[in-house]
């Protein structure tokens, strides 16, 4: 865990409590020298949550944001693949072809 998680982790309260979220609570999704993107979840209200901490010129800012993803789940979105650029062109191609309805293709 890099300095800036820990340091970080002492700033972040819960979205929907405000209680402080502990080392404990906490799970590193992503880490690099000056990113994290962490999974939070509260020891109080039991709320799940995606912190993503960047370090700039102007300082520390962090987004969070409410999840219903649990800490396994977050773990193995976070470490499979990214979509690619083909697979974003293949499903644009197929989506504008589309003439059907929505519930036809998700089904």
């Amino acid at each position: 865990m890099t300095s800036l998680t820990k340091g970080a982790n002492q700033l972040i309260e819960c979205p929907i409590c405000g209680v402080k979220c502990h080392l404990s609570e906490t799970l590193v999704l992503a880490e690099e020298k000056e990113k994290s993107v962490l999974h939070l979840t509260c020891g109080q209200c039991e709320t799940s949550t995606l912190v993503f901490i960047s370090i700039g010129k102007f300082g520390i800012a962090s987004l969070k944001m409410i999840t219903d993803l649990n800490r396994q789940e977050a773990k193995k979105l976070f470490q499979s693949e990214a979509v690619s650029i083909d697979q974003v062109i293949e499903i644009h191609q197929f989506l504008k072809s589309f003439k059907g309805e929505v519930k036809d293709f998700i089904e």
